[in-house]
């Protein structure tokens, strides 16, 4: 008797963003603040990657002061 497995229901986690702020002054950056799983948030900084198109994580945060310096800063610098 053959052996048939039914296919697993795989959800990805999804992260919904509800607040974003871009900068582009020397370099596109953005910090957006996500929902996490538990009920929390936390910001994310990200670079644009513009050869391969997509966003790079480099830091997060808690608070949206550091989140935002830390975005303004490295939309300042040179790639």
């Amino acid at each position: 008797m053959p052996f048939f497995s039914s296919p697993r229901k795989h959800t990805p986690a999804v992260q919904k963003t509800s607040e974003i702020v871009m900068f582009n002054y020397r370099r596109p950056v953005r910090a957006r603040q996500v929902a996490l799983g538990s009920n929390g948030r936390l910001w994310l900084v990200e670079a644009l990657d513009a050869v391969h198109g997509i966003w790079v994580w480099q830091d997060e945060y808690n608070g949206v002061d550091q989140a935002l310096d830390e975005a303004r800063r490295l939309s300042l610098m040179l790639s």
